[in-house]
């Protein structure tokens, strides 16, 4: 890797921070000088997350919501290099890989975030977590397997265990994610496995807050819950969870829920490799960040979306760690590093919400734009038409798009994935043991 010692600007992260980073400053810098750019990721790949949970649910495929980051590259004409990121030596100004030492002269950590189990080590060993390919394939196959298991179960206890789903987190991921899974359970699964009556299969959804959706508009979450709850999903709202087992799970108020599938949206954090950087962190361990997007005592390091906690002047509060704050201060710091570099002085992010999508599934999503709220089938459409839009690559949206529509007028795909090595698992990134019973049942 010693040509990257020409490189001025290294980014640490091909997710939406730091690809549109990437892509908007090749795109300012033109081809000749888009060279000195260097992206770096673990994998080959930019995973579009807002609908990850498709692929948990066996609405989307996997391969339709991943696209190669060194097609992007070649298309646009900076370097990217597949490594894994060990640490950043912020004196001397290199980034350990796997493949050896990266000098920067200006350094972007957009290193994307991880699941915050807020220090309860039983609730990462045993609950499923949804942020990678592989967490989402571990929980199709779950889904698949609780009702398989159900099927045949002699004894009530077990069988109500094995169809009783809790979902931990009220945020987007959460609600999204329930409501994709109580869709696929009525139109798909319980046609399938006749042997299991509706009454029987219990979903669950606990949020810590009184409300859903606790950063939007409370009437946005007035409308998320009844929805839920017209699609049968007992709400647990105001309710902390403080263990999770492989028997179930456990409030603050000593109420356990038995339940053969919990999985864990109850928060983001920073990666982990933040926490080994001398920085300034704020609220689930993300880099501060001042007006330009740069970390306060560290001239030329940036740090981006999900990482970094950048304070809104305008609320005094820190953006969320989501896909649409991550687009837009890549896209920012890429023409501020533009104009630096030129001589120009740096102008300050500033981001206005354009509204928010929460799909509820079929039919049904809850949408806020421009203080305009909806739901129903309006939101629906209208969520899916921007999702497919953003997607990367005309063959990503057209296999999404062909999902979708199979779906809708067949049914859901209910198959049990084979779970290769290459769909790592959060856990598996982050160097943690993965559930023990899920490695089991995908070994099976």
């Amino acid at each position: 890797m010693a040509q990257a010692r020409d490189h001025r600007v290294v980014i640490l992260g091909a997710g939406f921070a730091g690809l549109n980073a990437a892509m908007e400053l090749a795109r300012l810098w033109g081809r000749e000088r888009a060279g000195r750019i260097l992206l770096v990721d673990r994998v080959n790949a930019h995973l579009f997350t807002p609908i990850l949970y498709h692929v948990a649910t066996g609405l989307v495929e996997p391969g339709h919501i991943a696209y190669p980051v060194r097609v992007v590259a070649h298309r646009y004409g900076f370097d990217f290099h597949e490594s894994v990121v060990r640490g950043v030596d912020l004196e001397r100004r290199q980034v350990a890989t796997d493949d050896g030492p990266l000098p920067y002269e200006r350094l972007v950590l957009a290193l994307g975030g991880a699941t915050n189990f807020f220090g309860l080590e039983e609730v990462r060993r045993s609950s499923l977590t949804l942020k990678t390919l592989g967490d989402a394939i571990r929980i199709r196959n779950q889904l698949v397997e609780a009702f398989e298991r159900a099927a045949v179960e002699p004894d009530a206890r077990q069988r109500r265990k094995w169809l009783t789903f809790v979902v931990v987190g009220g945020g987007a991921t959460g609600v999204e994610l329930m409501g994709s899974m109580a869709t696929l359970i009525r139109e798909a699964m319980l046609a399938t496995y006749t042997s299991v009556r509706p009454r029987e299969v219990r979903l669950v959804l606990v949020e810590a807050l009184p409300r859903l959706l606790g950063g939007l508009d409370p009437r946005v979450g007035q409308m998320a819950a009844r929805r839920l709850q017209e699609r049968g999903v007992e709400l647990r709202l105001g309710t902390m969870v403080t263990r999770v087992t492989e028997d179930g799970t456990t409030t603050k108020t000593g109420e356990f829920l038995p339940a053969a599938t919990v999985i864990w949206a109850a928060g983001v954090r920073a990666s982990p490799l933040a926490d080994q950087l001398p920085l300034e962190r704020g609220k689930g361990g993300r880099i501060v960040v001042d007006a330009c997007l740069e970390v306060p005592g560290w001239p030329g390091v940036h740090a981006l979306g999900d990482v970094a906690c950048f304070t809104d002047p305008s609320t005094g509060r820190p953006l969320p760690p989501n896909a649409a704050v991550a687009v837009r201060q890549g896209s920012h710091l890429a023409r501020n590093l533009a104009a630096v570099l030129e001589g120009s002085r740096p102008r300050p992010f500033r981001y206005q919400a354009l509204g928010e999508l929460i799909s509820l599934g079929r039919n049904v999503a809850v949408a806020e734009i421009k203080g305009l709220r909806f739901d129903g089938l309006p939101a629906w459409l209208v969520w899916r038409s921007f999702y497919l839009s953003h997607l990367m690559g005309f063959k990503n949206q057209l296999g999404v798009l062909l999902d979708w529509s199979y779906a809708y007028f067949r049914r859901r795909d209910i198959a049990r994935l084979d779970m290769a090595s290459e769909w790592a698992t959060e856990a598996e990134m982050l160097g943690l043991p993965a559930r023990e019973a899920a490695r089991r049942r995908a070994a099976s």
